[in-house]
């Protein structure tokens, strides 16, 4: 089954991004000429190599768009005000005449608060590693003061207890409060400093520039283990602790996501939908959602004090599924019209060399992930929504139905292919019968596609699932085996 997570994108790639786009007509206003970024480390690439690009990289140049990323690593809400109500004349100049501002901030904020709570817990139950003490926490701390707390201490204190897991249990849930309410005294850092914040930051953008779009991202709940991590690398009090705080953060985005609606004059791209990617699955221990895909939060690297740390930021696969959020949700104004419109791709150039066209930066990236196979399908299904000429698979005849006959016609090429007869559809039909995208047409396929049959075949409570949604069902279903 995990095989099949796989599915499609390679296709639809092939079919909608190498080939060139169709130009404007004369005379309409439908391209992206340019596009601004502001915000944190998420928007600047922190954490991706010199060979790898941004989700405002791979959508500049899908759209032949000039980028200026002004993002900065470490910058909270308040900071990029500051840097808004303090623009230098050349960055004012680039908003002026710019078409899109994405913005990227929240997430430090959130950040600050947690470890802050978590170091002063750490240094109050004498839990800090060798050489600190309380004066040594910062007022605002980073993730990588995290390092001042002895992890192996703290793992010894999770699991020494009631009294322990009661005290634990309160730190996260006081720290919640604070960040998601307002009552009670909670200092509800979220709906009235964080987006009081954003605001001020949209409203500033639009005496600027009041025809740019401005489009703010969700931010992500990093803390999506998978459930053999959590096995291999934690004891029970430890990882109760865990999926305590991963279900007290997954509160604390979906509050970000609800205020963040209230702005005016924003477009919203959910950035915690798409790596959560679980759609109507229930949020539990062996289905925790896939952060630990798109950000390196499983990968150990070393921090500059030299310990080992987790990475919280979008690794090159979460700068590409945000790509695909923001392709999607970019228009811009047509001047003749002066309605708000998709704007089209750019026309790719060609190699002089060979002669062929250069992929999108989107494509070679890609193809450039080698564990694409293990791409979570909700997360696809939105890759496939945001381009043209996309399609599901399975459907081999094009009919809109994923039934026995596209299983039959899947047996009939694998046949034809073993007995060295050749191959007996088209192309795009040959795609489209690659089911599990192993480059493959074969049982395996016809088995995917005889599943998801049996499942539109019979009776089941809800909405009927696409083959996304149904996969995804099946993906959770292995992993609470």
């Amino acid at each position: 089954m995990k095989k099949y997570l796989s599915l499609m994108v390679s296709a639809t790639m092939a079919l909608s991004m190498i080939v060139p786009a169709v130009t404007s007509a004369e005379g309409q206003n439908k391209n992206l000429d340019s596009m601004v970024v502001l915000g944190d480390s998420i928007a600047s690439g922190y954490g991706l190599s010199e060979n790898e690009h941004t989700y405002s990289e791979i959508c500049a140049d899908y759209f032949g768009a000039e980028l200026s990323n002004f993002a900065k690593s470490g910058l909270d809400s308040y900071e990029l005000l500051d840097m808004v109500e303090n623009l230098t004349d050349e960055q004012k100049t680039t908003i002026e005449n710019t078409d899109v501002v994405v913005i990227s901030t929240g997430g430090n904020d959130i950040m600050k608060y947690i470890v802050k709570q978590f170091l002063d817990f750490s240094a109050k139950n004498n839990l800090l590693a060798s050489g600190y003490t309380s004066a040594d926490i910062p007022e605002e701390p980073s993730a990588r003061d995290m390092k001042m707390i002895d992890q192996n201490a703290f793992k010894k204190y999770a699991n020494s207890g009631l009294d322990a897991s009661q005290a634990l249990n309160s730190l996260i849930k006081s720290t919640s409060r604070n960040l998601r309410l307002t009552t009670n005294n909670n200092r509800g850092i979220i709906p009235n400093e964080v987006m009081g914040n954003i605001d001020k930051i949209v409203k500033k953008i639009k005496e600027i520039n009041p025809d740019t779009q401005i489009i703010v991202q969700t931010v992500y709940q990093p803390l999506q283990l998978s459930k053999s991590y959590v096995e291999k690398n934690y004891s029970s009090g430890h990882a109760i602790m865990i999926n305590t705080l991963r279900y007290t953060l997954d509160d604390v985005m979906d509050t970000f996501r609800n205020e963040l609606q209230k702005i005016q004059d924003i477009e919203i791209i959910d950035v915690y939908d798409t790596f959560t990617a679980n759609g109507n699955i229930a949020s539990t221990s062996d289905n925790p959602g896939h952060a630990y895909y798109f950000t390196d939060m499983q990968k150990s690297y070393v921090t500059i004090g030299g310990e080992n740390s987790m990475d919280v930021h979008p690794n090159q696969k979460g700068h590409l599924a945000i790509s695909s959020l923001l392709i999607d949700k970019i228009k811009i104004n047509d001047k003749e019209t002066g309605e708000s419109v998709k704007p089209v791709s750019a026309e790719r150039p060609v190699d002089e060399t060979t002669g062929e066209i250069i992929p999108t930066v989107f494509n070679q990236v890609y193809y450039s992930i080698e564990d694409i196979g293990a791409y979570p399908p909700l997360a696809m299904e939105q890759i496939v929504e945001t381009f043209p000429d996309k399609f599901y698979p399975g459907d081999i005849d094009d009919d809109g139905l994923i039934d026995a006959v596209d299983a039959a016609t899947i047996l009939a090429e694998y046949a034809s292919l073993s007995t060295h007869s050749g191959t007996t559809l088209t192309a795009e039909e040959s795609k489209k019968a690659d089911v599990n995208y192993d480059g493959n047409v074969d049982a395996n396929d016809a088995t995917q596609v005889l599943m998801y049959y049996a499942y539109l075949s019979t009776e089941h409570e809800g909405e009927t699932l696409n083959i996304f949604g149904y996969m995804n069902q099946v993906q959770a279903e292995d992993n609470a085996q």
